[in-house]
């Protein structure tokens, strides 16, 4: 049967990809603790939807679509260890009825020392709320008005130096002018339609080095004229499952308090 060997070349093409990007973090200098993985649950390994973490405390997601809810006691089992072992301080849940697709939907911005959140596709525009008791943080929730871009995090990238990566076009009209008004024309750089579609906004910066499933001739001369180190690794296998760099990444050590500007 054709499918059998299909989905060996399908499991092997996602072995090597997720292999390769923990290889180019490393190389990057990063530490990379891995999720555990569990037999029924494939989106596990977008490990940013389990949580957001800031200030060692960790906000838990809750899952909107029913395939997705069965990871939950997974994720907190995993940061009931992170706690147990002292790299957590404590761990938060959303209020009852309250969806949240963790850091895919809330990117803490170090420079201006808010989140911005996504909300109206999978997160509920409540969770800025929470987020805010919990991390005493400012939020900047957009809404995302475009199903292909569900998560925040495939439509809108920060990079180190305060710049950010954007597709105008996955936002309302509300969400694109409280962009524009809170980050300087400077510091905007707008993805084509042919890198947002290909996942290339889900990437993750480190330093000015810049992690990525793709990106086109223009967005890569956009990024080195301004001092980024661009890395393509193709992650093809996961961008079927509608996810890249940043969906497969979780960042543990996000710190407030050494910002540079205050909210607008």
């Amino acid at each position: 049967a054709r499918w059998a060997p299909d989905a060996q070349r399908l499991w092997q093409d996602a072995h090597d990809g997720w292999n390769a990007l923990k290889a180019e973090y490393e190389a990057l200098g990063a530490k990379v603790t891995v999720k555990p993985a569990a037999k029924g649950w494939p989106d596990l390994v977008f490990t940013a939807n389990c949580a957001v973490v800031l200030d060692r405390k960790a906000v838990m997601a809750r899952y909107l679509r029913p395939e997705r809810t069965g990871e939950e006691p997974h994720g907190q089992r995993l940061f009931e260890q992170l706690l147990a072992q002292g790299e957590l301080d404590a761990i938060h849940h959303m209020p009852a009825g309250v969806f949240f697709e963790g850091a895919g939907d809330a990117i803490f911005d170090r420079i201006r020392q808010w989140f911005w959140t996504g909300w109206g596709q999978r997160s509920s525009h409540e969770a800025s709320v929470a987020l805010t008791s919990v991390f005493k943080i400012p939020t900047v929730p957009l809404q995302l008005v475009d199903p292909r871009f569900y998560h925040l995090d495939t439509c809108f990238c920060l990079l180190s130096g305060g710049e950010v990566i954007y597709h105008p076009a996955a936002f309302n009209e509300e969400g694109r002018a409280d962009i524009r008004a809170r980050v300087p024309a400077a510091l905007l750089i707008e993805a084509p339609l042919d890198d947002a579609e290909h996942l290339g906004v889900n990437s993750v910066c480190l330093g000015r080095d810049v992690v990525m499933c793709h990106c086109s001739a223009a967005l890569r001369e956009e990024l080195e004229g301004r001092g980024y180190r661009v890395h393509v690794v193709p992650l093809g296998s996961f961008n079927r499952s509608g996810g890249a760099a940043y969906c497969l990444t979780l960042r543990l050590d996000n710190v407030s308090g050494s910002g540079t500007s205050a909210p607008a």
